[in-house]
């Protein structure tokens, strides 16, 4: 039987080595489409204590998984030094390989009306950099002015300020 077994094997080897590479090439193919995912399974039961404690976190707060925030407090955020390394950072997060978009003070910006095409363009409130302090306030003023970034962005009774970092899910 092994003898017959070899036999066939050795006469068909070019149909076996093809059909063999044919399989190999399909399955390449199939494997280059698998892709993961890092969502939440379900592991948990669903009447866990836990986990319904999860959900009302999730219907209170909302689910973004993909969003970094970095907070700090400090009077120093509307002085030109200051201001400036807070922009060279922003912009030095956006190159990171994974960060999407920013949201935080540097990168703010307001609606001004075009009067030749009647509709609202977005303008960034704040240049790149800014050299002079009398500037910098003129155009804080205007930010503050803005009720959407209050309580988002900053609080002016703590002084505290956010940053939000989109990040590649």
């Amino acid at each position: 039987m092994w003898q017959a077994l070899g036999k066939a094997v050795l006469n068909n080897r070019k149909k076996i080595i093809a059909i063999t590479i044919l399989i190999t090439a399909l399955l390449t193919y199939e494997a280059s489409k698998v892709e993961l995912s890092y969502d939440f399974s379900k592991a948990i039961p669903t009447d866990n204590i836990k986990y319904k404690t999860y959900l009302d976190f999730k219907k209170k707060f909302g689910e973004d998984g993909n969003l970094v925030t970095i907070g700090f407090i400090s009077d120093d955020v509307f002085k030109v030094p200051f201001f400036n390394e807070f922009s060279s950072f922003q912009r030095d997060l956006k190159k990171i390989n994974g960060v999407e978009e920013i949201l935080s003070i540097p990168g703010a910006i307001t609606l001004k009306k075009n009067d030749s095409t009647q509709k609202l363009v977005a303008v960034k409130i704040f240049p790149d950099s800014i050299n002079d302090q009398k500037t910098l306030d003129s155009l804080a003023n205007i930010f503050k002015t803005l009720p959407f970034y209050k309580g988002l962005l900053y609080n002016p009774e703590s002084k505290a300020f956010l940053i939000g970092i989109r990040i590649n899910k």
